[in-house]
């Protein structure tokens, strides 16, 4: 089952969609969102999509959700003669509903270089992947049923829910008895999964620089999931610990927010949040060239959770005092703080 997970405000987590979706899944469409649209008429694109808002998921028509995402790829490409960078279905917002995410290759997107796939033969046991594959199957089922709050204070994620929480530790105690093998499969591996699964179990392992570096490159694999995996481990390490966050460089999250995938952009947007807290200058200045036109794009999404990171980033640029921005935030008043870098 393909996951993929994000820390939202009230330490939730939500989940992209499985390639198929039973009735019992069916949920209604949220929101309809899009980024790297800069110079993009997203009108015209939100016309000729064959979902709406309101809509149930999967359409019973189309049987999968795997196949409406080629439907809106299709209509993507036909609207603006290039394809779309990515079409991520997302659970669940604040109602329980569904999201999907769309990347456009407009002049908010870069190309991104990433590392060279490792060729290794190396792969974890078949009981570390069935660790993950309990750990997944309870998350999944957590998170549709709205019960995935989360504690992250170790600098781990600890979820609320009994059944996830146990197999996460189950996932701990591996990683803090198999360290050598997880770093080993992570960076030289040819297995992506195996790659992803071990990103996550050093994430739960020991706390240490040889952690943190091999999560930072991991963080620009080449398969989106493993980035994900390794990025969402660094951002629950920097909130809980901010010694640790110091040893974090921004400079390659930074350029993760330009990409065309919509993970990148949610993973990296929580560690910057992390990385942001002591307002340093010179990151927050770097943002703002780098990768203004994103966090604008993406403090304008209206799932609060997704919204939060861009839009304190962009409050800390404008120096607004962080009670005031938090306030600002969850009164949903993001005008106030977008319109610090907009004229109209």
């Amino acid at each position: 089952m393909k996951r993929k997970w994000i820390q939202i405000a009230a330490l939730a987590c939500v989940v992209t969609a499985p390639d198929v979706a039973s009735e019992v899944d069916r949920k209604p469409l949220g929101e309809i969102e899009f980024f790297g649209y800069k110079g993009i008429t997203v009108g015209d694109i939100q016309s000729a999509l064959p979902l709406h808002e309101g809509d149930s998921l999967p359409p019973a028509k189309v049987g999968s959700l795997d196949a409406l995402k080629r439907q809106v790829r299709e209509k993507v490409t036909h609207a603006i003669g290039r394809e779309p960078t990515d079409v991520s279905f997302v659970c669940c917002d604040s109602k329980q509903n569904w999201m999907v995410y769309i990347g456009l290759p407009g002049e908010s997107y870069r190309a991104l270089t990433f590392n060279p796939a490792p060729t290794g033969n190396i792969r974890l046991p078949n009981a570390a992947v069935s660790l993950h594959q309990e750990m997944d199957k309870e998350l999944m089922q957590a998170v549709m049923n709205g019960h995935a709050a989360e504690d992250d204070s170790q600098g781990f994620a600890l979820t609320n829910d009994p059944k996830a929480r146990s197999a996460e530790l189950e996932i701990r105690n591996y990683a803090l008895h198999n360290e050598a093998l997880i770093f080993q499969v992570l960076s030289s591996s040819s297995d992506a999964g195996h790659r992803a699964i071990a990103a996550q179990m050093v994430g739960y392992g020991r706390q240490s620089d040889e952690q943190i570096d091999a999560l930072v490159r991991a963080s620009l694999d080449p398969n989106d999931e493993v980035r994900n995996d390794a990025v969402r481990a660094l951002s629950v390490l920097a909130g809980a610990k901010p010694d640790l966050a110091q040893r974090i460089p921004p400079e390659p999250f930074i350029r993760l927010l330009r990409s065309g995938t919509w993970t990148d952009h949610n993973k990296a947007s929580w560690l910057l949040l992390a990385l942001t807290k002591s307002r340093d200058a010179t990151v927050l200045e770097l943002l703002r060239t780098e990768a203004l036109d994103s966090l604008l794009e993406m403090a304008r999404w209206r799932s609060i959770g997704h919204a939060w990171p861009a839009l304190s980033i962009l409050g800390r640029m404008a120096g607004i005092n962080e009670d005031t921005l938090n306030q600002l935030i969850v009164a949903g008043q993001a005008d106030a703080i977008i319109g610090k870098f907009v004229t109209h």
